[in-house]
């Protein structure tokens, strides 16, 4: 995933210039992450997941404003369980993804909600189209199963409509089929050393 790896070196090039004012503390995602989405085709239910996905977080609930997740997303890896639906979701009149292989979500403030719940505004980019989002989320935070480790998960879901996007080209601009709507749903879990 080439666009995935020059996204990486760019992280690490910004790494490489002057020494920056210490932020909050960085997150390494953890394998057991996931990313997907809801639909419905000609109204039987269609759940697809994105196997491939990495994701930059920096993140302290004493420090909300200071805080970054940044995530990208192969659109090549996308899975429905089904080998014609997923040729067709790849095809240019849906996720075109030998245009546009990746898609990126980047957060621009977070807000506490209350207990585990938080907002989060950011900008979502596909298909070379960026809305601004709210999603919103629980997050859990406590010790891991590794000593030594914190293990943050959160989890939630963004609804769009994919037409805003482009998504749906020719046959497929008819929502009758498949519609509008569609929701974006993560379990991400991350870990770091304790403080």
């Amino acid at each position: 995933m080439p666009l995935a790896r020059l996204f990486l070196a760019a992280v690490l090039a910004i790494g490489c210039g002057p020494p920056a004012i210490a932020g909050p503390p960085a997150w390494v995602l953890a394998e057991d992450s996931s990313v997907g989405f809801t639909t419905s085709q000609a109204g039987a239910p269609v759940t697809g997941s994105f196997e491939v996905f990495e994701a930059q977080i920096a993140f302290d609930t004493a420090d909300l404003a200071a805080g970054t997740v940044d995530v990208l997303i192969a659109m090549t890896s996308v899975t429905t369980g089904a080998a014609d639906r997923d040729t067709a979701i790849r095809s240019k009149d849906l996720f075109d993804v030998e245009a546009f292989p990746t898609a990126y979500f980047e957060t621009t403030s977070f807000r506490h909600e209350g207990g585990e719940r938080y907002r989060a505004e950011g900008r979502l980019t596909m298909r070379d189209v960026t809305r601004d989002v709210v999603l919103l989320f629980t997050l859990h935070i406590a010790p891991d199963e590794t000593p030594g480790q914190l293990r943050a998960r959160a989890r939630g879901s963004l609804a769009i409509d994919r037409l805003d996007y482009g998504i749906g080209k020719g046959l497929f601009r008819d929502t009758s089929v498949v519609p509008n709507a569609v929701e974006i749903h993560f379990d991400i879990q991350a870990i770091r050393k304790t403080p």
